[in-house]
């Protein structure tokens, strides 16, 4: 005698839920293998006989460690970013957990793409424009997940106007990415520093005027280490 299968209407969805932990942890596991394989493209010099030519080694070195240094800013940008849009979701679905998987497959690519930068880009201007679409790919990514909670209804009814502003935000950073890779023929691997105008992105800054801090990811006096995107904006 078989057993009755349950009717598949009052199955619950395996793919969707409240339980955040296992998706944040995942990504920030992402995030922490992605910075740290950055480092990895910088060698120690070997067989260095003085001070001097160890000193040359490391100079021989140096847009290495600018590639790095930048990468390392743009991957921590990325992620307290992406700390803050996983605290306006109130649950997922698969097809946010398969948007997150672009994302973060995009996000794994900076290192390789940082190293091409870091060790061509003298000679080769396009290896900056591969860095910066790698960029615009990931800030795609960031969209189409904020697009996508928006559209399911999956974000916390309080925080749908920082979507908003988020969703504007990162056209407004893919925008910057995009006009900058004509400047690479000129700037070279100094063309990221052109992005320092994402600074004064207007939609960032009504987010943290909303909240009344001075920037993303600052906590506010006195909260006891509480995040300050738990307060509730001004009118």
């Amino acid at each position: 005698m078989s057993k009755q299968q349950p009717a598949q209407k009052n199955l619950p969805p395996l793919e969707r839920g409240r339980d955040l932990s296992r998706i944040v942890a995942f990504t920030d596991g992402v995030f922490a293998i992605a910075i740290t394989l950055l480092v990895l493209q910088i060698d120690v010099p070997q067989g260095a006989e003085s001070a001097s030519a160890l000193a040359s080694d490391l100079l021989d070195q140096s847009p290495d460690f600018t590639a790095f240094a930048i990468s390392f800013l743009v991957i921590g940008h990325f992620w307290i970013s992406n700390h803050r849009f996983m605290r306006t979701v109130r649950e997922f679905d698969r097809g946010l957990m398969f948007l997150l998987l672009l994302y973060l497959g995009l996000m794994v690519l900076i290192p390789f793409s940082s190293q091409l930068m870091g060790e061509y880009s003298d000679r080769f201007d396009f290896t900056v424009i591969i860095y910066t679409l790698n960029m615009v790919g990931i800030v795609l990514g960031a969209l189409l997940m904020v697009n996508h909670v928006l559209a399911r209804g999956l974000a916390e009814p309080q925080y749908e106007w920082d979507l908003e502003l988020t969703r504007k935000s990162q056209v407004f950073s893919g925008a910057v990415f995009l006009l900058s890779i004509p400047f690479a023929f000129l700037l070279g691997p100094w063309t990221p520093l052109l992005w320092m105008v994402l600074r004064w992105d207007p939609y960032q800054r009504r987010r943290d005027s909303a909240y009344g801090k001075p920037g993303p990811g600052s906590l506010s006096e006195g909260d006891g280490g509480q995040a300050v995107d738990d307060a509730a904006p001004r009118k």
